[in-house]
């Protein structure tokens, strides 16, 4: 069975936005939900309530509502390991170079 190959959101975009640093822009906001989506799929998994998670970690249950409502201004990566770690899961980190950098 031949596999269809899904286009990235970079390839969908780039016929329509041709700025190069708006397009940087809309990647890390796909980025950003990804993360995001995971978080919620990771918590309702586990049948939590934003409120028993917020508790979990030592945060408010309107925090995790702005987390997961893409209206957080910035999440560190001590928070977003406390939150992963609090949901059992592990958090991945990887770092590439660029396609410009080869």
């Amino acid at each position: 069975m031949k596999r269809l190959k899904v286009p990235t959101h970079r390839e969908l975009i780039k016929p329509y936005v041709k700025d190069e640093r708006l397009r940087k822009r809309i990647a890390a906001g796909v980025e950003r939900l990804r993360v995001i989506t995971q978080i919620v799929e990771l918590r309702e998994k586990l049948s939590l309530s934003q409120a028993e998670l917020a508790k979990r970690i030592g945060v408010s249950q309107p925090f995790i509502a702005k987390l997961e409502n893409d209206e957080a201004s910035n999440l560190s990566l001590k928070t977003l390991i406390k939150i992963v770690e609090a949901l059992n899961g592990e958090v991945e980190i990887r770092i590439k170079p660029s396609r410009k950098a080869a």
